[in-house]
């Protein structure tokens, strides 16, 4: 399932390397050309329900095809040629195309944790509020910058009018905890917009997300926020939040941006997920024995 669009449209020409990386190793891939937003899914909906699908593309990509995988017990594959390549990274596959490849050819299928937000499957994360903010900047960063530069770049650019939401989290319907907050974030994957490390002891077989929240933050203060995003340490600062949980409610005093595994959703004010224990079946590396 190849999306020519990602990664600025170099996605499209690495196709003759793919096919010839795997034909060496013994796998003939069949091509299927997604056409737009969307049209990932409905291919995957009218292949043979025993046929494995690999997503070729970036987390958009990924998302698409996982949706429509997920409670099938269809096996799927990611191959990153993305800006953010994140759920590889989940995986343990990491950005590389050739040792990518490798695990497709070689790894072993693993049962992993979907989720679902107000009727929409994902399966790395949801954002509400500054990180879904960030996504939707990347969109309109310069052509030009590289994948973390447009992350960087749509954090440069909100710094300087981002506000704090008041929200109310409920943890599995008991809890309740009210906050006025930057950010939400429900997490399968470790990491988010590429380089943010928002949740790193986060697992994709454990069925809970890792949720992580902030208090009420200035500008100042999310200055000394990001480094700790970057580096994996964000839930060991005082105002920040971290949680598990199968299932996260969160109302919101007002509509806001919200993101799933990158894909932006349309602006609201509540958001229930759950956990979809083991509902997708992904190539990953063969574990150690």
């Amino acid at each position: 399932m190849l999306n020519p669009a990602a990664d600025k449209g170099r996605s499209g020409r690495r196709r003759d390397f793919v096919t010839r990386v795997l034909e060496g190793r013994g796998v003939r891939p069949v091509w299927h050309v997604t056409k737009g937003a969307g049209n990932a899914r409905d291919i995957v909906l009218g292949l043979p329900e025993d046929a494995p699908v690999v997503a070729v593309g970036g987390d958009g990509t990924v998302h698409e095809v996982a949706a429509a995988c997920a409670g099938t017990g269809r096996v799927m594959g990611v191959l990153p040629l993305g800006t953010g390549n994140d759920y590889v990274k989940a995986l343990g596959i990491g950005g590389d195309l050739r040792r990518a490849l490798g695990v497709l050819a070689e790894g072993e299928v693993r049962v992993v944790d979907a989720g679902r937000v107000n009727g929409v499957a994902f399966n790395n994360g949801l954002g509400i509020g500054f990180d879904a903010e960030v996504a939707e900047g990347v969109i309109k960063a310069p052509s030009y910058l590289p994948g973390a530069g447009r992350y960087t770049w749509s954090v440069g650019r909100l710094l300087w009018g981002f506000r704090c939401h008041e929200a109310t989290l409920r943890l599995d319907g008991e809890g309740v905890v009210e906050a006025k907050t930057i950010l939400v974030a429900v997490a399968l994957g470790t990491t988010y917009g590429s380089m943010f490390r928002l949740a790193p002891d986060a697992a994709l077989d454990d069925g809970l997300f890792d949720v992580v929240w902030s208090e009420e933050v200035n500008r100042a203060e999310v200055l000394r926020l990001i480094p700790s995003a970057l580096w994996g340490t964000l839930t060991e600062r005082k105002k920040v939040h971290f949680a598990r949980a199968r299932g996260v409610e969160v109302e919101m005093a007002e509509a806001v941006p919200a993101h799933v595994d990158g894909e932006m959703l349309p602006p609201t004010r509540e958001f229930r997920a759950q956990v979809l224990p083991g509902a997708l079946r992904v190539i990953g590396p063969r574990r150690k024995t």
